[in-house]
């Protein structure tokens, strides 16, 4: 079978466009609920970095004011400059960067991971769950794996933090 450039292209597209489907608000049901989380912050206000266009960022700002954070939602065209401003790794990027108190919190990640954060107090600059991870509050419910968060530091370096 010969795959032709129209072929090619056609398919890219669609892959293109499932693999961003879930940062659009298709309607969906919210997986707020399903994250249940019953520990405290030391911080009661954060802001959330996000393309005004992404679903799955409204419903993590969902997520947080559920559960007691209030989140000024700081909407961007540019958010590969707001990452880079702020320090956040290429390979802890996300689809919405939050200012955490002292740290930087990228991503769909579990606040468990965040209280357990602030609780060590590890020497680094945030938290990610890079990329947009399936069964991470505002991508679905929990899943039957446990999801894995990774550390990151001013040198991005990026390492194993918890799992949750």
């Amino acid at each position: 079978m010969t795959i032709t450039r129209r072929t090619l292209c056609a398919s890219g597209a669609t892959l293109a466009l499932a693999g961003i489907a879930g940062c659009f608000d298709l309607g969906a049901s919210s997986d707020v609920d399903d994250w249940n989380w019953s520990g405290s912050l030391p911080v009661e206000r954060v802001v959330q970095h996000h393309d005004p266009s992404c679903g799955c960022c409204s419903e993590y700002v969902d997520y947080l004011e559920t559960n007691g954070i209030d989140v000024r939602v700081a909407e961007t065209a540019d958010l590969e400059a707001v990452k880079r401003d702020l320090g956040v790794p290429a390979d802890a990027e996300s689809c919405h960067t939050l200012e955490f108190g002292d740290y930087l919190v990228e991503g769909h990640v579990p606040l468990e991971a965040v209280e357990e954060l602030f609780e060590n107090e590890p020497d680094v600059d945030g938290l990610t769950a890079p990329g947009m991870p399936q069964h991470s509050p505002g991508m679905g419910p929990p899943g039957d794996e446990p999801l894995q968060i990774y550390a990151f530091d001013d040198s991005g370096a990026v390492s194993e933090f918890t799992t949750v």
